[in-house]
């Protein structure tokens, strides 16, 4: 790259907005996001004469640009874990837990009785034998997906780091299946994991910036409509698709959301959401 072609890019780099803070700019302007430590995220002060810096909530769970900027540390220590466990001879699975539910079911009635069961799960004599045969204890991660004809779709993501080879996929679902089915009417499913901070301390605006944004739920829309067409059922979108889509909706004139979602649906999934923001954590 010739030193002209480099300072062409470092100014557009310096125009280009971080996708995290256009989220809470968007998540903001539409009453989703409120706490007043959150809204004035950002923002700068005065500081010692003319110094002027920015304004930071660290409320993490509440604000897109905070939690960004911590989930890379979090998921170098991740994958330092990964490493000490299959340097050892382990191995990684990933046990996703599912449950039954309507779509008038309110997420925060869905997501009590999911931690419940949860919890439930981990009481129990199988788990406690799956639990002692871990490199570590395995990573619980709660995440939830929105659909205009389904509704919420709160899950559990499991990442186990295990040492003893002779723990198969088929044990651990044989072991876990009728707990959870009994408790939720829901489905266990195991599977290998290559990289687990796909789901721990993932990285939630993969975008980098607003044109790579709109591609990427461009691509999403097709998909999206090619589904339709072969099957009733609907996607699920997650919430940084969402919030990605009420971005593109502040800042792309006449942008469509994928149908049938409209932008009044995405801001009414979006803010739910929000508001039980505390359920989506690693325990």
């Amino acid at each position: 790259m010739t030193h002209t072609q480099h300072t062409i890019e470092t100014e557009k780099r310096k125009k280009e907005v971080p996708i995290a803070e256009l989220v809470h700019k968007s998540l903001v302007a539409h009453g989703i996001i409120t706490n007043p430590r959150v809204v004035k995220c950002g923002t700068y002060y005065s500081w010692e004469r003319h110094i002027k810096r920015r304004v930071r909530c660290g409320r993490v769970k509440e604000c897109p640009m905070c939690y960004e900027r911590t989930a890379d540390l979090k998921r170098h220590e991740i994958l330092k874990k990964q490493e000490e466990c299959l340097k050892d001879g382990g191995s990684l699975f990933l046990v996703t837990l599912t449950m039954t539910h309507k779509k008038t079911d309110r997420l925060k009635y869905l997501q009590d009785k999911l931690s419940d069961s949860v919890r439930k799960l981990k009481n129990q004599h199988g788990w406690r034998k799956i639990r002692e045969q871990s490199f570590m204890p395995p990573r619980t991660i709660y995440e939830v997906t929105y659909s205009e004809k389904n509704g919420f779709h709160p899950h559990v993501h499991m990442v186990f780091f295990q040492k003893n080879l002779q723990l198969t996929k088929t044990k651990i679902r044989e072991t876990l299946s009728p707990y959870w089915n009994n408790y939720t009417g829901g489905n266990v499913d195991v599977g290998n994991v290559d990289n687990p901070t796909i789901y721990i301390n993932k990285k939630e605006y993969d975008w980098v910036n607003l044109d790579d944004l709109q591609k990427s739920l461009g691509d999403l829309k097709r998909k999206t409509k090619n589904h339709f067409k072969k099957s009733e059922l609907e996607g699920h979108f997650k919430k940084s698709e969402l919030e990605g889509m009420v971005v593109c909706h502040d800042n792309i004139p006449d942008y469509k959301p994928p149908p049938p979602l409209t932008i009044e649906s995405i801001l009414k999934g979006a803010k739910e959401i929000r508001e039980n923001q505390s359920y989506y954590k690693e325990r």
